[in-house]
């Protein structure tokens, strides 16, 4: 048999769970869903906002870093210029005679100094501002010994003139036993260490790595007193910096790193221990409170005794910036106060094997303007020496066209100015199919110093249309300018 159950709610299930006012509960949730649309879009608003607030404080703040580089530092920097050509010239006259003469030249080197100091605390305020939004470094493959002796070259006649003993040894510095070098092995030139450690390199930028170097050396130069020294040891120490990850010279070694350059090549490079470069110097030296603070920002220790008010008190934090971005490690130690102190950096090494061949003549670098200006101290002879170039210098600016012409006719130079991109454009012009005048053509110009702010027609746009025409001439900026996006 089908037995078919019917059920019906009853009278106290339909006054349990009915509503005599349906509408109110359809108003009432139309009300929580309108309420929470309108926080939503209130809440919207102000990060909206707050987005919009920082974004206008960022370009404020671009705006003004852009102008302190473009016009202040570079005003600056051609005050330098002009400074260093004219100790140059005075070092270089021969009538000395007059009582005055020294006089003169030690006032030049004190406006010199006091310059330079200016240049520096710009150069690490602006440097700070792209360490705090994360600078990119244009990575190659550094042979970092030849930086290092670049590099240290030019500070012997500053060590000179402070009566500062500076001494450079490099070391293939290692106990273990399978080293197939020396071990201890000490000379005084780069060329003097074994071709395998000449050719190892740096992943990492070599204009930064300039840097933090230049930044060792004039802090110990700063605080280390007449007739004191400063040894400076760069050596080659087989071990990893991580020893899990430990490479020998002898077997074969399964650990290879892919490392992506600046250009978008990628090469494979075999780990094989580590550089090292220690500064001691026998200067104030530092209490172990001042150590632990060492690295901060803005850090300075009784800065008007020591520095004369002087410095940014950013360089160390920079540097230490540079070094972390780079994988490597950078330490300061003393023995306590008035007892000197010594710095301590190290950066790891790779083998790439199709850079082994090649001279370090070829190696890719990065040039800036202080780079430009630091080198008419160095003593090291430079490849453009080996001919007279023609040159053309492009600049808005008078005094700096006139100053950097100086400067390179100085060195032998052929110099022609243009004030502008158009102009230069003209003058390249001719020198591919003559004048419109019906002049023949000129003799080509060997490089380019383009600026890249200027009237009528900037240096990109100036650049590009020199390449249109069919000229491979290498074209060198010169510019100001400090960020990514004004790169051309």
């Amino acid at each position: 048999p089908m037995y078919k159950l019917s059920l019906y709610p009853t009278d106290d299930f339909v006054k349990s769970y009915s509503t005599t006012n349906p509408m109110n509960a359809t108003i009432t949730a139309l009300s929580i869903i309108v309420f929470i649309s309108i926080l939503f879009l209130v809440y919207d608003y102000f990060v909206r906002r707050e987005f919009l607030e920082r974004h206008q404080l960022l370009e404020a703040k671009r705006r003004f870093i852009r102008f302190v580089s473009h016009e202040v530092r570079t005003p600056l920097n051609a005050v330098l210029m002009g400074l260093n050509i004219i100790e140059a010239e005075m070092e270089a006259d021969e009538d000395r005679g007059d009582g005055r003469y020294t006089d003169r030249l030690l006032l030049l080197r004190e406006v010199q100094n006091s310059t330079e100091s200016a240049v520096d605390v710009l150069n690490d305020v602006l440097l700070y501002d792209k360490i705090e939004s994360s600078l990119k470094l244009e990575v190659s493959m550094v042979h970092v010994w030849h930086v290092v002796e670049r590099t240290l070259s030019e500070f012997k006649r500053p060590a000179q003139r402070q009566g500062v003993h500076l001494r450079t040894t490099f070391e293939t510095s290692t106990t273990d036993g399978d080293c197939p070098y020396d071990v201890g092995l000490r000379v005084s030139s780069v060329t003097d260490l074994p071709e395998d450690v000449q050719f190892l390199c740096v992943a990492g930028d070599a204009s930064r790595i300039a840097q933090v170097l230049r930044n060792l050396l004039s802090n110990a130069l700063k605080f280390t007193p007449e007739d004191g020294s400063i040894l400076v040891t760069a050596s080659y120490h087989m071990t990893s910096m991580d020893e899990e990850r430990r490479v020998k010279w002898k077997g074969s070694s399964s650990w290879v790193e892919k490392i992506e350059l600046h250009n978008k090549q990628e090469v494979l490079a075999t780990p094989r221990g580590h550089f090292q470069l220690t500064v001691q110097d026998t200067g104030v030296g530092m209490s172990p409170d001042e150590i632990i603070k060492l690295f901060g920002e803005g850090v300075q220790f009784n800065a008007h005794a020591l520095q004369a008010g002087k410095g940014s008190g950013l360089g160390l934090f920079i540097a230490k910036g540079l070094v972390n971005q780079h994988n490597g490690t950078l330490e300061a130690t003393s023995e306590g106060l008035d007892k000197g102190a010594t710095f301590t950096l190290k950066l790891p090494l790779y083998h790439v094997p199709d850079l082994s061949s090649e001279s370090d003549e070829h190696q890719e670098t990065s040039t800036s303007v202080s780079d430009l200006e630091k080198s008419n101290n160095d003593e090291t002879p430079s490849c453009a020496e080996d001919r007279d170039l023609r040159l053309l210098v492009v600049d808005d600016h008078p005094s700096n066209r006139k100053l950097l012409c100086r400067l390179l006719e100085s060195k032998g130079h052929q110099c022609d100015m243009a004030e502008n991109g158009q102009v230069a454009l003209e003058m390249v012009r001719d020198t591919m199919w003559g004048s419109s005048e019906g002049d023949e053509a000129l003799e080509p110009y060997d490089c380019i110093l383009m600026d890249y702010e200027m009237p009528v027609m900037n240096g990109p746009t100036a650049s590009s249309l020199i390449r249109e025409l069919g000229c491979d001439v290498f074209i060198i900026g010169i510019t100001g300018n400090v960020l990514s996006e004004d790169g051309a």
